[in-house]
């Protein structure tokens, strides 16, 4: 089987996951756009100075995951990636909002759950290449 036919297996259900939550990054990051300045009122009440900056950074981080686990590109840190980014989002929302669970009533359940499930893949990719290939590469492993 292909490489990149595996990528999209939709019998796998980690493959599904990855995909829902690469998949979720795409609306995340169009209303952080088409609401730009809500946004970046947002990013300053969390107190992430220059706001602006951060922003423009989050867009950008939240793209590489976008693209990273829709199509399967270095899951193993694209994942760490989106669990590192989640953990933040949940800091601003608490710092933001206040303390709250319940994600329908801005809470960070929703955060917790995708930054959990991402960090669960990273390291299931991590596993699944030391199985296939015998050790961890830095970036793309290749058969010895």
């Amino acid at each position: 089987m292909s490489a990149n036919k595996h990528r999209f297996d939709l019998a796998d259900p980690l493959v599904v996951l990855r995909l829902a939550l690469g998949l979720l990054y795409v609306p995340h990051v169009y209303y952080k756009l088409a609401g730009f300045e809500g946004s970046l009122g947002f990013f300053t009440r969390a107190g992430f100075h220059p706001a602006l900056f951060f922003l423009v950074l989050s867009l950008v981080l939240e793209t590489v995951c976008a693209v990273g686990l829709t199509f399967g590109v270095l899951v193993k840190w694209v994942g760490l990636l989106s669990g590192g980014l989640m953990a933040v989002a949940a800091y601003a929302t608490i710092v933001v909002k206040g303390p709250g669970w319940l994600w329908n009533l801005g809470g960070v359940e929703y955060l917790v759950l995708w930054g959990l499930l991402s960090v669960t893949l990273a390291l299931h990719a991590w596993r699944e290449e030391r199985r296939e290939y015998g050790r961890y590469t830095l970036f793309f492993p290749h058969a010895a």
